[in-house]
């Protein structure tokens, strides 16, 4: 029998939503597999938060149970390319079953899953990359996940997901800066404009103050496949060795806010002003502006009171949201790990090697929520929920990659204090289908299909457009009628207009012209921009 350890958290007087935090050490549930960076996500499509590790020799996974327990399984494997630096975690493939990308000190690969979940099998990419924080993300927005890896020497690597396994280095997919440095991406629609942009968090080992490699950068979506910098627009061009930086809306206000630690001078507190443009608050936090030097640094609401806590590697382990902007440090006997519910009890826990952190719960109320995308990447990657009840709203994105290493829960999340129903739940997908659900259940998880809960009052909003024949040889007919005389543009897959035409009165176009492959149709119908692919034959 495994020791088994109590941390306790006592609660701050004038926060009066739950009594405490505290954390059990159950190493007695899981197997303790050799891993370097540590995985909380569902693999085999049930929903419930497994543990996994990758090792030089295999892959261990204990699988989650619906009865509390695990069910161990380990697959061995030569693994070329162990996950040193990061690891991130989706359904690249789409079969229904996880697959991972690793990043180490030179290289990177993706492991898949087969068709059943019963194997896996590593697609090593040679080209040479230091790589930092790697993520999943659709970053051209057309229904399937590439990826962006961080590289510590060079400019960072975008692999775009040409279909089935076959992920491509497209250093064209997102432009970013030929600059060193680069450790820590992040996905996140800062500006509330629908779309994702990155930000980079930079810190340039033996750099002086001023230095442009280490300074960080946000990459803002333009809707068009494009994307600018621009940082120091917005408050957010930190010089200061930045390591990682927390995407969150901490004052359920709407927006997401920042929290970035760093290695020189002061860490910074970035509060959003509505319009996405931000100003460090860090004075005003609780949170000690020169406790310098933390690595991981990861936000969740680990009491379910609504509010988002700070997780980190400062000399206060957890930082509990008072709800006011403020923090208060408390200590934990660990400081990092993937973060996931381990025992669907509605709290969150944490594992890091063969240790997983039980969260001990208390009396707040909770709701967790699944996603199934269609139009959009099947683990809804990129997607924005928000719920409202009685306290407002609050808000969280479903991300691939957060922190520095680990790979936490692909679950929506949230703690909702003592209030005993939520009014509404809204779910934007990155297809730009929004689905509404009125008063959902408490303290159980919700599985949503994208499209299936559409708040429709047109014929476009409820089915939306279907291209066909896909493929084509030559004509593409459009299923939505009246949009006669839409101006269009086709896109091919490096990004460039190879066409602009008008549909007509046909309802359809004419792709004739041509060349082979794989292009996007834009346009815009009912005042949204829409994009839709099709294969040229």
């Amino acid at each position: 029998m495994k020791k088994i350890l109590l941390c306790s958290i006592a609660i701050l007087s004038g926060a009066s939503l739950f009594a405490q935090v505290s954390f059990t050490n159950r190493s007695d549930l899981i197997e303790n597999y050799p891993g370097y960076q540590s995985i909380s996500v569902d693999m085999n499509g049930d929903f419930l938060d497994d543990f996994v590790r990758v090792s030089d020799n295999g892959i261990g996974i204990d699988y989650q149970q619906e009865d509390g327990t695990f069910t161990s399984i380990y697959y061995p494997m030569l693994i070329q390319n162990v996950p040193d630096w990061s690891v991130a975690a989706g359904d690249i493939d789409e079969n229904g079953y996880t697959d991972l990308v690793l990043g180490n000190g030179s290289r990177v690969s993706f492991v898949f899953a087969n068709a059943d979940g019963t194997g896996y099998t590593e697609q090593t990419h040679n080209e040479y990359i230091f790589s930092q924080r790697s993520n999943l993300v659709d970053i051209d927005n057309d229904g399937d996940l590439d990826a962006f890896v961080c590289h510590d020497v060079d400019e960072s690597h975008p692999y775009r997901n040409d279909g089935g396994q076959n992920m491509v280095l497209d250093q064209n997919l997102i432009e970013t800066l030929d600059l060193a440095g680069n450790y820590a991406s992040l996905w996140v629609d800062y500006d509330n404009d629908g779309d994702t942009d990155m930000y980079l968090t930079k810190c340039r080992q033996g750099s002086t103050p001023g230095d442009p490699e280490r300074t960080n950068a946000m990459y803002r979506n333009n809707g068009d496949g494009t994307y600018s910098e621009v940082a120091e627009s917005i408050n957010l061009a930190d010089n200061a060795q930045s390591w990682t930086t927390i995407w969150q809306d901490f004052d359920n206000d709407g927006d997401f806010d920042a929290f970035t630690v760093n290695h020189d001078y002061e860490n910074r507190f970035y509060e959003n002003d509505g319009s996405g443009v931000f100003t460090d608050i860090i004075s005003s936090t609780g949170i000690n502006p020169t406790d310098l030097g933390a690595w991981e640094n990861q936000g969740v609401d680990f009491n379910n009171d609504g509010f988002i806590d700070i997780f980190s590697e400062m000399s206060k382990e957890l930082y509990i949201n008072n709800g006011d902007m403020t923090f208060t440090g408390m200590d934990l006997s660990f400081d990092e790990g993937a973060i996931g519910d381990f025992n669907n009890d509605g709290y969150l826990d944490v594992g890091k090697g063969g240790i997983i952190w039980m969260n001990d719960g208390g009396p707040n109320n909770w709701v967790k929520i699944g996603l199934k995308g269609i139009e959009s990447n099947s683990n809804g990657i990129g997607s924005r929920i928000i719920i409202f009840g009685d306290w407002g709203q609050q808000m969280r994105e479903i991300r691939s990659g957060q922190g520095f290493s680990h790979m936490s829960t692909l679950n929506g999340h949230f703690g909702i204090g003592t209030s005993t129903e939520i009014n509404k739940i809204e779910i934007h997908w990155p297809s730009g289908i929004v689905d509404v659900i009125e008063n959902p259940s408490i303290n159980d998880t919700h599985i949503y299909i994208e499209g299936d809960n559409q708040l429709a009052i047109t014929e476009f909003e409820k089915n939306g457009i279907s291209l066909f024949p896909n493929p084509t040889t030559s004509i593409i007919n459009f299923s939505l009628n009246g949009i006669e005389g839409t101006p269009v543009k086709v896109i091919d897959i490096n990004g460039r207009i190879v066409l602009s035409t008008t549909i007509s009165t046909n309802n359809n176009i004419d792709v004739e012209i041509l060349t082979s492959g794989v292009y996007f149709v834009q346009m815009e119908v009912e005042n949204k921009s829409v994009s839709y692919k099709f294969v040229k034959k």
